[in-house]
This record gives structure tokens, C-alpha cells and sequence, in this order.
């Protein structure tokens, strides 16, 4: 991955910048922004109003520590030792953040080489959670905040939240009784990478007790080969987008690098609407970070893959009673989860739920209920931004098809619904100087789905 990403550098130094400040239309004159970017997101505590008395918090649910093979540059555990700064990188990350939940997902090999408690690197300071289902171990922040960080792997299923009797041989393969050993060790089966996957392959798996999957893998952006042979984008299509984040004469915000390949990966929207055709799907945002892409420095002194980046391009939020290891956990069993790229900001006021029935119908949940209750988002206090407003579009679907646009209260029939954001960030002008034609509808959140029964 290395040897293209060196290339695709080199393509896009080369390739047209798709502005130049030169041609602005604003003569030169960019506002200064009324909330300056930072390298940090707020918590989500406090600064979000409880949603029917649960309140959304941050998970990662795809992530490599130093123990996969591949990550931290290919060299994060060789011969028996761990890179401590790329794992310090991590933690750091998560922090800075506000993370509240580290689903980690390594691959087997180094992962499986060692113990539940060197994987996510505990220690006699932190306090573990150790239960026949779930091993997790909290740690603190240097503000005070807490990460809860959980098993997982990531192979031919991505089992999440596992204990520490992990079932190794059930890491490979897709079969029945791998995914019953997998429950049985408390793990909640997901699939990676949706975009690559068949199916057919996949509706086997739900019969087989698949909980989830990803709507969106950030590294199928990048990956030249996903984007062509699974995605059915141009390989290289994004180089000109590119350009002004990597050229040192343009100032444009080295973390909305991402807006330059980001938009809706349709075959796994598509792929989760036929399951949920089907049943309950959980849906998650597949961050995929290793910090191995390229250690190129941008011009905020941290490299092009850093974990810090890569994590806040896209979010899984899940909608849990505190912030507890158990809370989380449940939360996860519930499916109460939405995805949310807050990269171009934290959204506050967004709910859909159903109601009609003996009980609200939340994310993820399927119940009796005849009325579809969608709240707009706006951007949540803190947010970068500048003083434009930006424009928000909300779609809504129902058994994968467009129904409905806007928000408000709407009789529903029974079906699956789930809402897609779509945001214009001209809040975002003021850190784009040079990029400006990214200034354009892309997609925010993907709301968990709601499905109803019926009166």
C-alpha cells in the first residue's frame, strides 16, 4: 500500500487542483471562521440533549492496533515486540477525540499470538470488565474522559466485544458452527469490507446470525482496486481532489483531505437494505485504521494516515443507556447505532423513532408502530465552521427505496426505514481555500433503521 500511495502523491502534484485561490470568485477574501478547526472533537456528554433518556456516544468499530500484521507501517509487532509510540498514537487518538468505545478488530496474526489483556494493552491501574462474555478494559484520558476498549477481530467475519476465551479456529471461515462459537464467546458477528462481498453469500450469513456489517469502509475510499473492481469508481478518479491538501501553497485544512474521495459507497447501502428486507442489520462506519497507508507529514505536522485523522472522517455512534462497558455492549446488541462523518461536523437534534405501537421504536429496533417521527440535524456547538450556513438534505427510505424527503412526523406502513443526511458544507469554506469545488452535497449521516410491523 505504500508503493500507491507514493504514486497516487506523485499523480496528484502533477494533477489540476480543482480551484485555485487565484480564481476564487471571492477576489482573495476568505472569512475567518467563527469556530477555528481543532485537532480534537468534543464529548459527546453534555454536549447532545438525552434521547428518550439513553444518549449517543462515540464508537470506532474498526480499528488495528500494533498486533495486526499490517499495521503501524507493517512494523507494529515484530519479533515479539510491540511499537509503543504507534500504539501511544492510537490512544492518543482516541482521546483527543472523545471516543467512547475501542471495538478493536486485528487481524489474527500477531492478535492471536498474545493475551486479550497485551492486545489492548492493560494495565494493573486499569479497570477491566471480565465476564464470560465480554472482556473490556477501561481507560482513562488525560482530561478525565474514558475509553472502554473491547476484543474483536477482523478476518473472514468481524467478531466485536468477544471475551477473553476466544474460539481461534473460528476466526476462519464463514461456516455455521464458526459463527455459533463466536456468539458463544460473547461476540457480536460482522462483516467488513460489504462492498466486496456477494449477496448471496451474505443472506446466508443472516440466516446464520450475522448482527451487522459496514455501510461505509473509509479504506475502500482509498484503495485503488476496491474502488474500481467494487465500488465502480474511476481507481485514480480522486488525485485532482487531492492535490490541494498535499501541495504546501494551498491552506486548506489537512483533515478534510477526505472530502476528496468521499461519497454514498452504494453497493453496501444496497446490500444492507436487502437484509434488512429480511430482518434486523446492524450498520457501522468501518474506520479501517492502521496508520500504514504513508507517513507523508501534512502541513499540520501529522502524516497523511495518522490514526487521529482517520478516526474522525467517520464515527459510529450508538445510542446507549450511560457510558458504561455494559451500556455499550448492550447498546450493540440492540443495534442502536448510526453512522456519522464528523469530519463535516457534529450533528445535534437528529432522531428518528417510531411510534403507533405499545413502545417508541428506536434505531435498530423492529416493533409494532404505524408513524415514522424524523428530526433535522444542525451543526452542535463547537463545530468548525465559518459564517455561511451549510445546506442539509434529508432523504428517507423505506425498504431501500426513496419515500419521503424532509423531516416531520409521517404515516408508515410497515418496513424498514432509514434516513440518509446530506450535507453542503459552505460552513467549511473558511478551511478549503483552494478546494472549494469540494463544497458540495455529500453524505453526513446514516441514521440505524427503524422497523415497523404495523399497528
Amino acid at each position: 500500500m505504500n508503493l500507491v500511495w507514493s504514486t497516487l502523491i506523485a499523480l496528484s502534484a502533477c494533477a489540476p487542483s480543482p480551484s485555485d485561490p487565484s480564481d476564487s470568485d471571492s477576489d482573495g477574501e476568505w472569512a475567518d471562521p467563527s469556530a477555528p478547526w481543532t485537532s480534537e472533537l468534543p464529548g459527546l456528554d453534555g454536549l447532545l440533549p438525552p434521547v428518550r433518556g439513553r444518549a449517543w456516544r462515540r464508537a470506532v468499530v474498526h480499528v488495528h492496533t500494533p498486533y495486526s500484521h499490517d499495521a503501524c507501517d507493517g512494523d507494529g509487532y515484530v519479533d515479539g515486540s510491540v511499537d509503543a509510540a504507534c500504539y501511544d498514537d492510537l490512544e492518543a487518538a482516541l482521546c483527543a477525540l472523545h471516543y467512547d468505545a475501542a471495538y478493536v478488530t486485528d487481524h489474527p496474526a500477531h492478535a492471536t499470538e498474545v493475551s486479550a489483556d497485551r492486545q489492548l494493552r492493560a494495565t494493573a491501574s486499569h479497570a477491566v470488565l471480565d465476564t464470560p462474555d465480554t472482556y473490556a478494559v477501561s481507560k482513562p484520558c488525560p482530561d478525565g474522559h474514558v475509553v472502554h476498549w473491547f476484543v474483536g477481530f477482523e478476518n473472514d467475519l468481524m467478531p466485536i466485544g468477544l471475551s477473553k476465551d476466544i474460539p481461534t479456529d473460528a476466526l476462519h471461515g464463514t461456516e455455521a458452527a464458526k459463527v455459533e462459537a463466536l456468539q458463544d464467546a460473547g461476540g457480536h458477528v460482522l462483516i467488513a469490507h460489504t462492498e466486496g462481498r456477494d449477496p448471496a453469500d451474505l443472506t446466508t450469513l443472516q440466516d446464520r446470525g450475522l448482527h451487522g456489517l459496514e455501510a461505509y469502509n473509509v479504506h475502500a475510499m482509498f484503495g485503488p482496486d476496491i474502488r474500481r473492481d467494487d465500488l465502480g469508481l474511476d481507481s485514480l478518479g480522486f488525485t485532482a481532489a487531492i492535490g490541494p491538501f498535499l501541495d504546501p501553497v494551498f491552506p486548506a485544512q489537512p483533515d478534510l483531505l477526505f472530502l476528496g474521495v468521499h461519497q454514498h459507497q452504494r453497493p453496501s447501502l444496497d446490500r444492507w437494505d436487502a437484509l434488512l428486507a429480511r430482518g434486523p442489520m446492524m450498520a457501522t462506519a468501518g474506520n479501517d485504521a492502521h496508520q500504514n497507508v504513508v507517513p507523508a507529514i501534512l502541513s499540520d505536522g501529522e502524516r497523511v494516515d495518522s490514526y487521529r485523522r482517520a478516526l474522525r472522517w467517520a464515527v459510529t455512534w450508538l445510542l446507549a443507556d450511560d457510558a458504561t462497558p455494559q451500556a455499550l455492549e448492550d447498546a450493540v446488541a440492540r443495534r442502536a447505532s448510526m453512522v456519522v462523518f464528523e469530519v463535516l461536523g457534529t450533528p445535534a437534534g437528529f432522531d428518528v423513532h417510531g411510534t403507533g405501537g405499545p413502545a417508541v421504536v428506536e434505531q435498530g429496533d423492529s416493533g409494532p408502530g404505524s408513524t415514522l417521527v424524523v428530526a433535522c440535524p444542525t451543526l452542535a456547538a463547537g463545530t468548525p465552521r465559518g459564517p455561511d450556513e451549510p445546506e442539509i438534505t434529508v432523504q428517507i427510505l423505506q425498504d431501500g427505496v426513496p419515500w419521503q424527503t424532509g423531516c416531520g412526523t409521517f404515516e408508515a406502513p410497515p418496513g424498514a426505514y432509514r434516513v440518509e443526511v446530506e450535507i453542503t458544507p459552505h460552513h467549511l469554506r473558511p478551511f478549503l481555500e483552494g478546494a472549494e469545488a469540494l463544497i458540495q452535497p455529500l453524505p453526513w449521516i446514516y441514521s440505524g433503521a427503524v422497523r415497523l410491523t404495523g399497528p
